[in-house]
C-alpha cells in the first residue's frame, strides 16, 4: 500500500455491499515538518496549531475524507537546509522550506532579503510577499518543475535588529566590530565597516561570551530563546526588516493524489496562514523585549537619522540582486514588486531603492 493514502473501511464496505457513494472516503496520512523546533519558532507553532488543525477539521467536516498528521519538526526528518530536498523526494509531504538556507536554488524566492530597511511589521511584509507570489507565477512554477513541490503559504520572522556586547549610538561606532549574521544579512553590516561573520545560533552564545564576535543581527524572539541577552546586554531596534523567509510547500506527487475538494481546503487555509502567524510572532517579540529589560538589558531604538545613514551606506543590493535573478532565468522584477507593495501599503523607506 502506497505511503500516505489508505482507503477507509467505510468506503470498502460500501463498495462490497453495492451501496452507491459519491467518492471513496480516504484517510490521507501526511508527514509535516521543519528544521526548527515547534515551540521555539512562531512560524512552526502556527503550522501545528493553525495549519494542521484547520486543514484536518475542514477536511473532516466538508468532505468524506480524513487527515492524519505525522509530525517531523525540529529536524527529526530533515534538518535546516534539507527540507527542500526532503519534500522534493517525498521524504516529507509538507514542510517549511526556510529560504535563506537555499540561496542558490531559491535565489529568486529570497527576494525579501534584498530590500534592507524594509517594513519591520511582519504582517505588512508577508502581505507584500504573498502578493508577489500571486503576481509572478514563475516563482510557483519553478517550485513545481524544478523541485517537485507546490506553493502553499508564506510566513515571516519578526524584525531583524542588532544585539551587541557593547553600547553604541552612532553607526560609526560599529566600524571594525565583528558582527555575526545569516548569509544574506552580512552585506548590511559590512557596509558600515563592521566585520561580517557567517554563523548560526547554536554557537552564538559561546561565541559572544568568548569574544569570537561581538554582535548578532537577530530578532528579539530568537535573542531570548537562545539566551543571547545573558552575554550581550545591548539590544538596538535598528528596523532592518521583518523577513518573509518562511515558505511552506507540499510534495507535488502528494498534491496530485489529493481530491480537488481537499486541495481547495489546503489552498484556502494556507492563504490565511501569514495572517494567523505574524500576530503570534509579534506577541512573542513583545514578550522577549520584556524579558530582556527585566534581565537588565538596555533596549533602545536607533534614530531615524542613523537608519538613513546606514541605509545609504549599503550598496545597491536590490538592483544588483534583481539583475542576478534575471540573469538566472527568473523574473528579477520580484524585488521591485516587493518594495512597491510595501510602499503602496504606506511604508516609508529610509532610502528610495527604486524610482
Amino acid at each position: 500500500m502506497k505511503k500516505g493514502f489508505v482507503v477507509t473501511a467505510l468506503a470498502v464496505a460500501a463498495v462490497l455491499l453495492g451501496t452507491p457513494i459519491v467518492s471513496d472516503a480516504a484517510n490521507f496520512r501526511l508527514t509535516i515538518g521543519a528544521g526548527h523546533p515547534v515551540d521555539a519558532s512562531a512560524w512552526i507553532t502556527s503550522m501545528r496549531d493553525y495549519l494542521q488543525k484547520e486543514v484536518k477539521a475542514q477536511v473532516e467536516t466538508k468532505t468524506p475524507h480524513k487527515i492524519e498528521w505525522v509530525e517531523a519538526y525540529g529536524g527529526s526528518v530533515a534538518k535546516l537546509g534539507e527540507v527542500l530536498e526532503a519534500i522534493e523526494s517525498g521524504l516529507m509531504d509538507i514542510g517549511d522550506v526556510h529560504i535563506p538556507f537555499e540561496p542558490a536554488k531559491l535565489m529568486a524566492h529570497n527576494f525579501p532579503y534584498f530590500i534592507p530597511f524594509a517594513s519591520p511589521d511582519p504582517l505588512m511584509a508577508t502581505k507584500a510577499a504573498f502578493k508577489v507570489y500571486q503576481d509572478y507565477p514563475q516563482l510557483k512554477e519553478a517550485l513545481e518543475k524544478k523541485y517537485n513541490q507546490v506553493f502553499l503559504a508564506v510566513g515571516a520572522v519578526t524584525c531583524y535588529n542588532l544585539v551587541t556586547t557593547f553600547p553604541w549610538e552612532k553607526v560609526e561606532q560599529l566600524k571594525g566590530r565583528k558582527i555575526a549574521a545569516a548569509g544574506p544579512n552580512i552585506p548590511w553590516v559590512q557596509a558600515i565597516g563592521a566585520v561580517g561573520v557567517q554563523s548560526n545560533l547554536n554557537e552564538a552564545y559561546t561565541s559572544m561570551q568568548t569574544g569570537v564576535y561581538q554582535g548578532w543581527v537577530m530578532h528579539a524572539q530568537a535573542t531570548v530563546s537562545f539566551k543571547l541577552h545573558e552575554v550581550a546586554k545591548y539590544y538596538t531596534v535598528t528596523d532592518f526588516q521583518a523577513t518573509p523567509n518562511v515558505l511552506i510547500t507540499i510534495n507535488r506527487d502528494t498534491w496530485q493524489k489529493l481530491p480537488k475538494e481537499v486541495q481547495q481546503i489546503f489552498t484556502d487555509v494556507a492563504s490565511r496562514y501569514h495572517i494567523v502567524q505574524t500576530p503570534l510572532a509579534m506577541a512573542k517579540d513583545e514578550a522577549a523585549f520584556k524579558t530582556m529589560r527585566d534581565a537588565g538589558s538596555t533596549v533602545r531604538t536607533l534614530s531615524w537619522e542613523e537608519k538613513v545613514k546606514w541605509a545609504n551606506a549599503i550598496p545597491d543590493i536590490p538592483n544588483q540582486r534583481a539583475a542576478e535573478i534575471t540573469k538566472g532565468g527568473m523574473p528579477g522584477e520580484v524585488v521591485r514588486a516587493y518594495y512597491m507593495n510595501q510602499k503602496d501599503a504606506g511604508f516609508k523607506f529610509p532610502r528610495e531603492w527604486f524610482k
